[in-house]
């Protein structure tokens, strides 16, 4: 028998593998030219917001690079449906500029059109984001 992943599935999971490995430029491959990006937040959290083109991704990318380091990411599961997907996991990220860390569920909903991300929406705990920020 043979299966066969879906367009979400396997864009997904190699959205994770560049992510994971700081492939940045591998990260903007998959998207389209133009997103519906929305990371909901508090506004003291620099990456949260809306955003719409692979410029505006590659500042993201950029500044949770700066931002924070990364203790721990799991992915638990991806569900797909055809062109959508959503993962389902945790993460625990240090603050660099407060020192503080916090560890939150996230899901994650995308959809792929063409074999490329046309929508990303990330869900995570945004008041432990938020207070990880405060002074």
């Amino acid at each position: 028998m043979t299966t066969t992943m879906s367009p979400a599935a396997a864009v997904a999971a190699e959205f994770f593998r560049r992510f994971g490995a700081g492939d940045f430029d591998g990260v903007l491959e998959l998207f389209a030219d133009n997103v519906d990006w929305d990371v909901p937040g508090a506004p003291e959290v620099p990456w949260t917001g809306r955003r719409r083109t692979r410029a505006d991704i590659r500042a993201f990318l950029s500044t949770v690079a700066a931002e924070v380091r990364t203790r721990e990411f799991t992915v638990d599961r991806v569900l797909a449906d055809g062109e959508h997907g959503v993962a389902l996991g945790r993460f625990t990220h240090e603050v660099l500029r407060t020192g503080r860390a916090f560890s939150c569920g996230f899901a994650l909903h995308i959809h792929v059109r063409d074999g490329r991300i046309d929508l990303y929406h990330m869900f995570e705990d945004s008041a432990a984001v938020a207070a990880a920020y405060r002074p």
